[in-house]
C-alpha cells in the first residue's frame, strides 16, 4: 500500500510496512542494548512454573541481559538453567513475602521489568524511548470510573498512590513499568518506613473501613502505581514519558499462560475444596486469547480470537467490537431445575404478610375518659369483696340476722374510711377489718 493510517497508535520502526506515506503514528525508538541493560524478576512459587518462560526465552525478542528467580525460602534452588536458557539465571530465596519481592530483588543493572511464573516473555517486548534523550515510553491507564473506580482493587490502588502523591490519577500496572533500580530503593526505603518491612501498617488506620466489610481488596505491597506517584512528588518522574493506553493502546511485554492455575493457586485450602466438591473445575472454560501469539494460532484457536496484524496480538471480539463474551463462564452451577415443574402441581396462594390474628385495634383517646371511671368501680368492688362481699349483698341478713349484726355493718361503713386514710397505722387499720367489727356489736 502507498498509505497507511496508523492514527492513535505508538509505533517503533520494525512495526511499519512498505508504505510510503504514514498518518498520525507516533514514532519512538526501540530499546538499544549498548545503552541499556534490563533485568528481568520472575516471582516463582512452589511449582516450577518458571521453567516454561526460561525455557522459551531463547526465542523471543527481549532486552533481558539477566534473569532473577525469586523462590520461596523452602523451594529448591535449580543449577540446570545454563542447559534451558543462554540468557544469565539466578535464584534469589525470598527473606520477605512474595509481594515485597518488588523491593527485595537483588538487581546489578540500571533497570529491571517484573512479572510472574504465570507468564512468559512475550514474542516481541517492544520497549520504546523518547528519541534524542531515550526516555523509556511507559503506558498508563487513566484512573475513572469506566477504566479503575468501578474495580475495587484498582480503587484501592489509587488510594494507596495517593498517600504519596494527593490527586494521583495514573494507574501504572506493575508489568508495565520499567523500574530504575536507584529509584526504587529509595521509593521501597520510604515505602517501609511508611508502612512497614512487610506492610503490615497499610491498612492498619483503615479500621473503620473495617467495621463495614470483611476485608479491604487491594495491593498488599508495593506497586508500580505508587512507584510512579512517589516519583511525581519528588519531582523525578521526568525520567519518564507515560502515554495513555485508552487512547493509544500498548503492546504487554509479557502473556499470561496459566490464568486458571494462577486463580487456584490463590485459593485457600477451603475455597479449594469448595470449588472441587462444586464442580466448577469442570463447568468453567479458559478462555486466553492472549496466549496465542501468531496469527495462524490465534485464527485455529476453535474460540473466536482475532489477529490484530498491527499490534502482533490475539484478542477476543468483545474487546474489539463490544460484542457479547465468546466464553462466557460458569462461576456456580444453575440453581434452576433440570426439568421444568410448570403444570405439575397446582397453583398456591402467597403467603400472608400479616399474622393470623389481626392485632386489636387501639381504642381512641376519649375511652380513658370512661375507664377510668370505670376502675374507680373495680376497686369498690375488690373492696367490699376483701371485707365479706357486697353490702347490699341479700345474704348479709342471713349471716347477721339480728339488729346487732345491721348495727355491725352500719360501724363497718363508717369505719371502712380508715382503709382509705393515710395517716392511720397499719395495727389501727388491722382492727377495722369485719371479723373484728363483727365480734364487737355481737
Amino acid at each position: 500500500p502507498v498509505i497507511h493510517n496508523y492514527a492513535a497508535t505508538n509505533l517503533i520502526p520494525r512495526h511499519l510496512g512498505p508504505e510510503y506515506i504514514i498518518h498520525g503514528a507516533k514514532l519512538y525508538s526501540p530499546w538499544d542494548p549498548t545503552k541499556t541493560e534490563v533485568t528481568l524478576v520472575v516471582s516463582e512459587w512452589f511449582f516450577d512454573r518458571s521453567l516454561h518462560l526460561i525455557e522459551h526465552l531463547d526465542d523471543k525478542d527481549h532486552p533481558f541481559s539477566e534473569v532473577v528467580v525469586m523462590v520461596p525460602p523452602a523451594a529448591a534452588a535449580h543449577d540446570d538453567y545454563d542447559l534451558m536458557t543462554e540468557v544469565p539465571v539466578r535464584t534469589q530465596h525470598r527473606g520477605a513475602p512474595d509481594f515485597m519481592d518488588l523491593c527485595e530483588a537483588d538487581i546489578k543493572t540500571d533497570w529491571f521489568m517484573i512479572t510472574n511464573s504465570y507468564h512468559h516473555v512475550a514474542r516481541h517486548v517492544d520497549l520504546m524511548f523518547t528519541p534524542g534523550t531515550f526516555k523509556p515510553v511507559i503506558p498508563f491507564t487513566p484512573a475513572t470510573y469506566a477504566f479503575c473506580f468501578k474495580y475495587p482493587y484498582c480503587k484501592e490502588t489509587i488510594n494507596l498512590a495517593q498517600r504519596f502523591n494527593p490527586g494521583h490519577d495514573k494507574v501504572v500496572q506493575d508489568m508495565d513499568m520499567l523500574y530504575n533500580t536507584e529509584m526504587r530503593d529509595a521509593f521501597c526505603k520510604e515505602w517501609k518506613e511508611e508502612n512497614g518491612e512487610e506492610g503490615e501498617l497499610m491498612y492498619k488506620s483503615q479500621q473503620r473501613r473495617l467495621m463495614f466489610r470483611k476485608k479491604i481488596i487491594g495491593p498488599p505491597g508495593p506497586t508500580g502505581t505508587s512507584y510512579y506517584a512517589w516519583l511525581v512528588r519528588e519531582g523525578k518522574d521526568g525520567m519518564y514519558k507515560l502515554t495513555d493506553r485508552s487512547l493509544y493502546g500498548a503492546r504487554p511485554p509479557f502473556v499470561k499462560i496459566f490464568a486458571k492455575e494462577e486463580k487456584l493457586d490463590g485459593m485457600s485450602e477451603d475455597e479449594l475444596a469448595k470449588r472441587i466438591g462444586m464442580t466448577l473445575l469442570d463447568n468453567s472454560t479458559d478462555c486466553n486469547c492472549m496466549e496465542f501469539e501468531t496469527e495462524t494460532d490465534c485464527e485455529d484457536s476453535g474460540i473466536g480470537c482475532i489477529w490484530r496484524p498491527l499490534f502482533e496480538s490475539c484478542h477476543p471480539p468483545e474487546l474489539i467490537d463490544g460484542s457479547a463474551p465468546i466464553c462466557p463462564t460458569t462461576e456456580a452451577p444453575t440453581s434452576a431445575p433440570t426439568v421444568s415443574m410448570d403444570g405439575i402441581f397446582d397453583e398456591t396462594d402467597s403467603p400472608t404478610s400479616s399474622p393470623v390474628e389481626p392485632e386489636p385495634e387501639k381504642d381512641p383517646w376519649y375511652v380513658s375518659v370512661f375507664k377510668s371511671r370505670e376502675s374507680e368501680k373495680d376497686r369498690s368492688n375488690s373492696f367490699n369483696e376483701a371485707n365479706g362481699g357486697s353490702m347490699q349483698s341479700p345474704d348479709d341478713d342471713e349471716i347477721l340476722g339480728s339488729e346487732k349484726a345491721s348495727r355491725a355493718r352500719r360501724a363497718m361503713l363508717k369505719k371502712s374510711k380508715s382503709f382509705e386514710a393515710v395517716d392511720l397505722q397499719a395495727n389501727e387499720r388491722l382492727s377495722a377489718s369485719p371479723d373484728n367489727l363483727h365480734e364487737e356489736y355481737l
